[in-house]
């Protein structure tokens, strides 16, 4: 390591930041100055400047460039566990169970009628074509605005928060067989001993399904509980790391789920099933790749070679609809579309399988990753134990410079 010989003055200059700048990077520990034997000049590291300079060249700015350690979940082309434990030994566990893993905290999972019942009023006031993600953020809001302790940070607090988002999410929506004779009063019945999930198909489908048919639903939501640090649970992180209350948090996610290249991918593979379903499978994927566009449902950024949750997904889905005619046409498009695209079959694929083969409307897998609600919260409890607002890129400024004022005096 090089002597401290740069004075602030002549390290702003190397960065092309103001003086303030500069300091600003000391306070926040992203820089080293040394004191000089007068105890009054500021002296910098030239060759740690230099590194800070090739960084923000490299645009990794500030501290979203440094790894963030999480004991929650491991990823990597094997799968992912939780807490230590591959997911595919948990797909067979009620969703809760997983949830309630994740946060390493146990506790009943139910919501006031009087909550509930405000969840529902507010739904009653939209029009029914309002996309399930918009009803969900609403319920999250509704629920949020009814806590009055929602900045209590105690970890059970926190859980029960989240384990009250997620019943309003799913028991505030309206069903989806509401016509039928009594299904309203039976479902709140239901809502007592019925898995969360099982209480959410008769809000996405109409379709009567067997039990193994709605566990693969569960099986989708346990898959899709965490995922590491993707764009959603990242966002959420940089919630909780300003100190948001949970309901934030997860309003944080869902803002970012609803991305077409997040959550919302799944809808594409439904249609792209549905294309298959009134052509081909052939005449489907050709149309994709003669207009040279991407195959809906493959590639992703941690699985070079395949996707296990799509795999373990895709076997349920197989099993459960044995037998009904329209599993083959997504059989036949998963083999084709698996030997004429190099990127792996992805998770949404399976996804957009499940909501096809059960008669759901495309846009609503997104509504199926609000499972995701359960990573925030558990990312959010342990944001809670860093520093608090550690994530603080800087800008570099790329705009004109101001008049008078060299280039190499522009602030960052």
């Amino acid at each position: 390591m090089a002597e401290p010989t740069l004075t602030s003055a002549e390290a702003a200059a190397r960065l092309g930041v103001k003086r303030e700048t500069l300091y600003a990077y000391v306070s926040r520990g992203v820089l080293t100055r040394t004191l000089s034997l007068d105890g009054r000049t500021s002296l910098f590291d030239p060759d740690e400047i230099d590194r800070m300079r090739s960084a923000r060249r490299r645009g990794a700015e500030g501290e979203l460039g440094t790894v963030i350690s999480s004991s929650i979940t491991r990823v990597d082309d094997k799968g992912h566990s939780y807490r230590d434990i591959p997911v595919a030994d948990l797909v067979d566990r009620r969703f809760e169970a997983v949830a309630d893993l994740l946060w390493e905290r146990t506790g009943p999972w139910t919501l006031s009628a009087k909550v509930l019942a405000n969840v529902r009023a507010a739904q009653a006031t939209l029009p029914p074509e309002v996309p399930m993600l918009d009803r969900m953020r609403l319920a999250v809001s509704v629920v949020s605005a009814l806590d009055p302790l929602r900045h209590d940070q105690c970890v059970d607090a926190v859980c029960q928060a989240a384990r009250s988002m997620l019943i309003a999410m799913v028991d505030g929506l309206p069903l989806a067989n509401a016509q039928s004779p009594g299904s309203q009063e039976l479902d709140d019945q239901n809502q007592q001993s019925g898995s969360l999930t099982d209480r959410l198909w008769n809000r996405l489908s109409p379709v009567d399904a067997t039990k193994n048919q709605k566990a693969c639903l569960n099986t989708a939501f346990v898959l899709l509980a965490d995922h590491g640090l993707a764009a959603s649970t990242f966002a959420a992180r940089i919630a909780a790391s300003v100190r948001a209350d949970p309901y934030s948090i997860a309003l944080t996610g869902l803002g970012t789920i609803g991305g077409t290249l997040h959550g919302a991918a799944s809808a594409e593979s439904h249609r792209f099933i549905q294309r298959a379903a009134d052509t081909s499978p052939e005449e489907a994927v050709g149309q994709i790749l003669s207009a040279g566009l991407r195959v809906p449902g493959v590639g992703h950024l941690v699985y070079k070679e395949v996707d296990p949750r799509q795999v373990i997904l895709m076997q349920r889905l197989t099993a459960a609809w044995e037998g009904d005619p329209r599993l083959a046409t997504v059989v036949e498009l998963h083999k084709l579309v698996g030997e004429r695209v190099a990127a792996p079959i992805n998770v949404d694929f399976a996804l957009g399988s499940l909501t096809w083969l059960a008669g759901m409307n495309p846009s609503v897998g997104e509504g199926i990753f609000v499972a995701r609600t359960a990573g925030w919260v558990a990312h959010g409890i342990e944001e809670f134990g860093e520093r608090p607002v550690r994530f603080r890129p800087t800008a570099r400024y790329t705009g004109p410079a101001p008049v008078g004022v060299p280039e190499m005096q522009r602030q960052t």
